[in-house]
């Protein structure tokens, strides 16, 4: 079996799995059976971008659980890449509402950037200054030139 052949018979798996034609269990044998005949015939293992279609495949149902609040109501949640993306980096979620009021942005903001703020609400860090770069320093010298030079004038 070559290479795209192995492609061809992932593509009508994920096919007959998405249309709900192939059950869970008849479908992780007929993976183990194409990991076996692929091996017989080439004679080494499945690599790279295969054998992550078909852990993918395996997880189907964990990972196409589109549900909203999948992380509180399953013991194990597998998160898909795009809800990963969704919750870390704020990926893919549309900022504009009904009313065209802009919601705010719903991500995970890491710990670190409350390490020093106190039940209070106060921000205990050391103030430090930060030295000011070449073209800051141009924008700024231009800046005074042109506003408030010209109002001495």
């Amino acid at each position: 079996m070559t290479s795209t052949e192995l492609k061809a018979r992932i593509d009508t798996l994920w096919g007959e799995t998405k249309t709900g034609k192939v059950p869970r269990d008849n479908r992780l044998e007929a993976i183990d059976s194409l990991i076996e005949s692929y091996f017989k015939t080439s004679g080494e293992p499945i690599k790279g971008g295969a054998l992550v279609r078909l852990a993918t495949l395996c997880l189907y149902e964990e990972i196409s659980d589109a549900h909203p609040d999948k992380m509180t109501r399953e013991e194990y949640p597998i998160m898909s890449d795009n809800q990963y993306r969704r919750k870390t980096e704020g990926r893919h979620v549309g900022r504009g509402g009904l009313t065209g009021k802009l919601r705010p942005l719903t991500r995970e903001v890491p710990l670190s950037l409350a390490a020093n703020i106190a039940a209070d609400g106060r921000e205990y860090i050391y103030p430090s200054r930060r030295e000011v770069d070449i073209q800051e320093a141009i924008d700024m010298e231009c800046y005074r030139y042109n506003h408030i030079g010209s109002i001495a004038n």
